[in-house]
């Protein structure tokens, strides 16, 4: 996909152009706009985060917005303050506490994050009344430049950040008018105009009889629920210094609000100027998930190797696999490792430990197996509804299954066993992370899978976030509560398994007895 070039026919095509189109392009001041800074704040929302499947999802405080704009280059950046209290909201993402800053680029072709240098260690930092390295390069003449942010190539979002540079209301006018835009009559004197990029995402957008862009509908590619609805609504336009632009944007991601700005500035023909860097441009495609194995017992394997974690467990005539996390990709690579690892046996069951996108990025490839899925029983219509949704951006197998899916409910407790093995399924009360969380126990192994609710630090004894307490206070709570014995905590997240007793110190426990 070229964008850069994109608006070359721009002029041409504006002048062959009337109607609805044409008077948003005069409103919005299209044709002179090449560039644009919007400042705001507001809040954004973890995305399949919610507590429960059809709950909203989380907020998060974005304590300031800036996004930079040049529609001639096709390049948009976008930082985010975004501030946590040591409470996280119902459901919440990933637990971090104070401010967290995300810088997330697009030109182009080409898409990467800036991550911010880590504070330096209290150990480097100059003592009261003495100077530091800096301030002293300063007093003799030259000047120490602060540590800059990296860049991280990302280009799995490139084509969703493009869409969403040309979903803008400027960007909007701007890409219809350069691709061959068609309109048609709306509701209350409104006028849609539908296209698609070369990308081949389309976009549906409404123009009010003022010119002004009401709503951008477009749809973007997700790994659970397919080809997913991105819906932008714009309201309370106002005059920025000349330049007509929404003071209130709203978004939501498949059907849940994503992001709720209120813009408190707007400046056109600032010099936006994003230059790829040159590890973004020589980024080589993405490796190959590796999946990694660790026994835990005889017939019992961790995977590893990612992000995200996952367990095989072979049965007399079958091997059942808990989680599938991230994406296809993934999935396919930790189904593979446990037909490796237990050669000449089906996949028959997949558990999906809760309904977090991240940990249900590969569902769909179990529904592909054939394997029947054991969720709890709040997330069952939710997957039913994956298990149907269309993938047409990126078509996968399940694409050609038709829908078809076993799903299996647990409620409180469910086991899975052969005769002479037993997997226990347990759910977590008193856990505000999501409503739905099954955590796995091998009784014979003695061993407890858990995802989300402890993530050992690198460092045994260092603090967790305040944020991330009671989430280790509950799963130690269910533990006790359970009456499980346990010598082996397998997390889903982190580089080392655990225990009780671990779990007990970080969550503030006097007594681990």
């Amino acid at each position: 996909m070229v964008m850069a070039g994109l608006l070359a026919s721009v002029v041409t095509a504006s002048a062959q152009q009337g109607g609805a189109l044409q008077t948003a392009a005069t409103t919005l001041g299209t044709a002179t706009i090449k560039t644009l800074q919007i400042t705001g704040s507001g809040k954004n929302f973890s995305l399949g985060q919610n507590f429960t499947p059809t709950e909203a999802w989380p907020p998060v405080t974005v304590k300031s917005y800036t996004a930079a704009i040049n529609y001639d280059t096709a390049a948009m950046r976008q930082e985010l303050v975004r501030e946590m209290g040591a409470t996280m909201p119902r459901g919440g993402g990933a637990p971090f506490f104070g401010e967290q800053r995300q810088i997330q680029v697009v030109s182009g072709n080409f898409a990467w994050n800036l991550v911010p240098p880590p504070p330096a260690p209290a150990n480097e930092r100059a003592p009261a009344g003495r100077v530091t390295l800096g301030e002293a390069l300063q007093v003799t003449g030259l000047r120490a430049l602060p540590p800059q942010p990296q860049a991280q190539p990302a280009a799995g979002n490139q084509a969703e950040r493009m869409v969403f540079l040309w979903s803008t209301p400027q960007g909007f006018v701007k890409a219809a008018q350069a691709n061959n835009a068609t309109t048609k009559k709306g509701k209350n004197n409104t006028t849609e105009v539908s296209f698609t990029l070369p990308s081949k995402h389309k976009l549906v957008g409404t123009i009010n009889a003022q010119g002004q862009v009401e709503k951008v509908q477009t749809w973007v590619d997700q790994s659970i629920v397919g080809d997913m609805l991105v819906e932008t609504s714009f309201s309370d336009y106002k005059d920025f210094g000349g330049v007509t632009f929404p003071a209130h944007i709203v978004q939501t991601q498949d059907g849940f609000t994503a992001l709720d700005l209120t813009i408190t500035a707007v400046t056109a023909g600032a010099a936006v100027d994003l230059p790829v860097p040159a590890n973004v441009q020589n980024a080589p495609p993405p490796a190959a998930p590796v999946v990694m194995s660790e026994k835990l017992g005889d017939g019992a394997y961790y995977l590893t190797g990612g992000t995200h974690h996952s367990l095989a467990v072979e049965m007399k005539d079958h091997i059942v696999v808990v989680d599938l996390p991230n994406n296809q990709a993934r999935a396919q690579a930790v189904l593979a490792k446990a037909k490796e690892l237990i050669p000449n046996k089906p996949v028959k069951f997949v558990v999906t430990s809760h309904h977090h996108w991240d940990h249900l990025g590969g569902i769909r490839e179990a529904f592909a197996e054939g394997a029947t899925i054991v969720t709890h029983e709040s997330n069952k219509k939710f997957l039913e509804r994956v298990a149907k949704t269309p993938h047409t951006l990126a078509p996968d197998r399940q694409s050609t299954a038709k829908g078809k899916a076993k799903i299996q409910t647990v409620a409180d407790k469910g086991v899975l066993t052969d005769g002479s093995r037993t997997i226990e399924l347990h759910l977590l009360k008193g856990y505000e992370h999501t409503g739905d969380m099954l955590v796995v126990y091998l009784p014979k192994e003695k061993v407890l899978a858990e995802p989300d609710a402890f993530t050992p630090p690198p460092q045994a004894g260092t603090p967790l976030a305040p944020t991330a307490v009671p989430y280790a206070k509950a799963l130690y709570d269910n533990i006790k509560r359970l009456n499980l014995d346990v010598a082996v905590i397998a997390p889903f997240h982190g580089n080392r398994k655990t225990d009780v007793a671990e779990v007990g110190r970080a969550a503030g426990v006097t007594s681990t007895n």
